[in-house]
């Protein structure tokens, strides 16, 4: 492969599935030590896909946090209700 030319598909595909393999911590510390990915371009992939994974990540935290915060507003309201409607129950028996 010549210098900075792009790879292929394929050789791309290849590297994206070793660092599926490897894993992200794997792939953070090889980055971070510098060995384990040349040519150049197939470090700049890893840490393109290290990125890509981080957001994944951070969308599925952002996610989980906006189902917890309206999960609980919502048992918060059905709460209030049972609460509102025991208060008009026993008001009605008086």
């Amino acid at each position: 492969m010549r210098p900075h030319a792009q790879p292929s598909d394929t050789e791309e595909g290849k590297w994206r599935a070793e660092f599926e393999k490897l894993g992200r911590e794997t792939v953070r510390v090889a980055i971070y030590r510098g060995q384990g990915f040349s040519p150049d371009r197939k470090r700049e992939l890893a840490i393109l896909w290290l990125r890509e994974k981080e957001a994944a990540t951070e969308e599925r935290e952002r996610a989980a946090r906006w189902y917890l915060k309206w999960t609980f507003v919502a048992a918060v309201l059905a709460a209030m209700v049972a609460l509102i409607t025991l208060a008009l129950i026993l008001i009605a028996r008086l």
